[in-house]
């Protein structure tokens, strides 16, 4: 079977959304020849490979297809192939290459090898499983199999499973520090980090060199609290994978964490790489914003990441209005009316997903004249060149986000009804459930201690499929948490903020429902697992950007039962008993 019968036609016209349409991709494609000899097919491959190294997903994807027309079956150029699927947001497509190399690589553990490393890079887990247990009853004597199994294993959330494949082959191989490293992962992530620290040690002393390992002991020693140490394996990572943007945004988090503005000024210029999945791009003819003045200047702020951190950058806009001619604030379509009725002064536009003809991700914005506009910057640039000490951060605790005052009322009166006099919004979790961020929140029913406090109506305020979780507390403990039907949680960003500006506070994890509540005002209280956030910008307690909030960390050698069991008697029953007198 040649899978260049079955993808080619696929390839050369792969987008639907391209900023350039797809006629002029096709032309493009047929402007590259086919290779004729194995000498023009090297430099058609080098060409694809150039193009991809450059994020130029759609480029080099043109060029592997072609290589392909010389020679029908290469697994190298096949998981290039695949990477700029997935880059270009086409999963299932790689998905279904990756499958027909699978049929194809049966018997060739090299290619095996190859491929589910790929597909561990996309979080294929379950076709990365099959890839290297095949490698591992093909190669049996190679400790990578294992260990990359034992990787596939954990991604996919068998954790037990891959632990004891690791503990049954150490004493075979008690001189390989990936087979450490792997062991520390999987320990990290079922019992935590104290149990997985010694792991990593073990694994550092085996091999200094390996940057995982530096970067796998600058989270661990990062959630002991040692946030000194994890700094100093920041710099490591930075040291041994210098282009590699998650080691610059590792140091990034510690020199933040510790008050080093200087180093994560440095380490922020790694933000948004090409080379990153999730980045995204403005492809507007803009001179970039880098600090220059703004007076009587128009800049356009772009929006990137998450709903979450588009409301954290926004306190950063106040300020902008007032010293800018004019501010255009790109952002989720959900944010605009909220966005709109707490910066009037500005422009709000949403963005639309596109794609660039290189294959970059772009957020694009209708009705932009880029020839009237001064500047353009991501909000990260923006915090990059604005905060650059802790005397630049204002105290943004009674809000900056004003939904509309009807609203405000109606959630006023919805809340009158109820019977307590104290109101309090809870969430417990992110929206994005994988194993591998499991252990940073506690479930519901582990929150039973603090829900348990009398005189307090609990409101849900955790967005998405809730049902079962808020039933099973009534169920189980009796435990009654208000949940509005009629208010969607997920979408209705301004109905959500103003129920919020009507509370007495919001608790939960660094999630977006908390972020929201301290962003109109509303008092705030973050339960962390084990670790500062990164915005807590170096001081001991709390943030700078709301002082009056509070933040709260779970030890590491604590688990959430325990943990919240502590804190419902000595933090937060106190806190409740000083708001009712």
């Amino acid at each position: 079977m040649k899978i260049v019968t079955i993808f080619s036609y696929e390839i050369i016209l792969f987008r639907e959304k391209s900023v350039k349409g797809n006629d002029s991709m096709a032309k493009k494609n047929s402007d590259i020849p086919s290779p004729k000899t194995a000498k023009q097919y090297k430099k058609t491959v080098l060409s694809g490979t150039r193009h991809y190294e450059k994020g130029e997903f759609a480029e080099a994807l043109r060029h592997f297809s072609k290589a392909l027309d010389f020679k029908d079956y290469s697994p190298d150029i096949l998981v290039l192939m695949a990477r700029c699927l997935f880059n270009l947001g086409m999963q299932n497509k790689a998905i279904n290459l990756m499958e027909h190399a699978l049929d194809q690589s049966a018997g060739n553990p090299a290619i095996c090898e190859a491929l589910g490393t790929a597909c561990l890079s996309f979080d294929f887990n379950e076709l990365a499983i099959k890839f290297f247990t095949i490698y591992c009853q093909l190669n049996p004597n190679e400790s990578i199999g294992y260990n990359n199994l034992a990787t596939a294993l954990r991604e996919n959330g068998q954790i037990d499973e891959s632990i004891q494949l690791l503990q049954d082959v150490i004493p075979i191989y008690p001189e390989n520090a990936y087979l450490w490293n792997s062991v520390g992962a999987g320990v990290s992530f079922r019992d935590g980090y104290p149990a997985a620290q010694s792991f990593y040690e073990e694994a550092y002393r085996l091999d200094p060199a390996i940057p995982i390992i530096a970067s796998n002991l600058c989270l661990t020693y990062a959630n002991l609290g040692l946030y000194d140490k994890a700094y100093e394996f920041a710099l490591k990572t930075v040291e041994l994978s210098p282009n590699s943007p998650s080691s610059h945004r590792a140091l990034c988090h510690s020199s933040f964490r510790i008050g080093n503005f200087d180093d994560a000024f440095d380490a922020l210029e790694w933000h948004n790489h090409p080379s990153e999945p999730g980045s995204v791009f403005m492809p507007y003819n803009i001179e970039k914003w880098q600090g220059q003045d703004l007076k009587g200047k128009t800049i356009l702020i772009g929006a990137e990441q998450g709903i979450g951190d588009e409301i954290l950058f926004s306190s950063l806009y106040p300020d902008l209005i007032r010293e800018a001619g004019h501010v255009i604030i790109g952002c989720d379509a959900r944010l605009v009316p909220l966005l709109q009725k707490s910066f009037t002064q500005a422009t709000i536009l949403p963005y639309v997903h596109g794609q660039h003809d290189a294959g970059y991700k772009v957020r694009l914005y209708e009705g932009i004249e880029a020839e009237e506009i001064d500047y353009m910057c991501l909000y990260t640039e923006l915090m990059r060149y604005r905060w650059r000490s802790l005397d630049d951060i204002p105290d943004m605790s009674e809000g900056f986000l004003v939904p509309a005052e009807d609203k405000i009322s109606y959630w006023k009166e919805k809340l009158d009804a109820l019977p307590h006099k104290i109101n309090i919004g809870i969430c417990w979790r992110s929206g994005l459930k994988q194993a591998k961020r499991s252990m940073f929140y506690a479930d519901l029913l582990e929150w039973v201690p603090v829900l348990k406090c009398e005189n307090v109506n609990f409101i849900n305020v955790q967005y998405g499929e809730t049902d079962n979780e808020i039933r099973e507390l009534m169920d189980t403990h009796g435990i009654v948490l208000h949940d509005f039907e009629e208010l969607d949680l997920k979408d209705d960003f301004e109905a959500k903020a103003a129920l919020m500006k009507n509370l007495d506070l919001v608790i939960g994890p660094p999630t977006t429902p908390v972020i929201e509540a301290a962003a109109v005002g509303t008092r705030s209280w973050w339960i962390n697992y084990n670790i500062k956030p990164w915005w807590n910008f170096g001081i001991d307690h709390g943030t700078p950007l709301f002082k009056k909030n509070i933040i709260s960390i779970k030890p590491p050698t604590l688990n959430w039962t325990d943990y919240l069991t502590i804190f419902a008697e000595e933090e937060f029953r106190p806190w409740v008993a000083k708001k009712l007198i």
